[in-house]
């Protein structure tokens, strides 16, 4: 498995196949060297979702550990760094930094609401199309009934112009307007 490939694993994923890695016999060492990634990436990502190596185990856990006692609905919780709480009689282990994101999200709703849906409108009224690499992203203009416009071209240019367009089905308009917007924003 390649860097890519490791990267593009959700992260539970991710811990499965370092122990299975691990449970083969290999080193963390080994299995990042193989994989192509530094030893301070992989444990910031495995702290930050509250997981630890344990020496003893040869394997990723969580940072929490749960028994439970075989009486009646009567729980005993052994925690490491990580905070309990009971919602409808079921007792959740979170551990204390996936606390301070969700309560950061909590906090922060509403302007991430108003951010999401602003990214919303805004993308709802643009026109992106992704075809070779080149990407067309205009605010859509048609309600506005565009005139056509009249401007001087070099003539060897525009006839390789028109056969790049017929070539790579792309509207002239299209690519003359992201040509320019990004000639602006290249030199602004």
């Amino acid at each position: 498995m390649n860097k890519s490939q490791f990267n593009e694993l959700k992260f539970i994923e991710k811990i499965e196949y370092l122990n299975n890695k691990l449970i083969e016999g290999q080193t963390v060492t080994s299995i990042r060297e193989d994989i192509g990634i530094g030893e301070k990436s992989l444990q910031k990502e495995i702290k930050a979702n509250g997981y630890r190596y344990s020496n003893k185990e040869r394997q990723y856990m969580p940072t929490t550990e749960t028994t439970t006692k075989s009486t009646t609905h009567d729980i005993t919780t052994i925690v490491e760094d990580c905070n309990t709480v009971v919602v409808d009689s079921n007792t959740i282990v979170i551990p204390k930094q996936q606390e301070k994101i969700l309560g950061y999200l909590e906090s922060n709703f509403e302007v991430l609401q108003d951010f999401i849906e602003k990214y919303k409108s805004t993308t709802k009224s643009t026109t992106e199309t992704t075809t070779n690499h080149i990407i067309i992203n205009l605010v859509d203009d048609k309600h506005l009934n565009p005139k056509p416009k009249s401007i001087r071209i070099n003539e060897f240019i525009y006839n390789d112009w028109k056969d790049f367009c017929e070539t790579k089905h792309y509207s002239k308009q299209d690519l003359i307007s992201m040509a320019l917007k990004e000639y602006m924003e290249k030199y602004k």
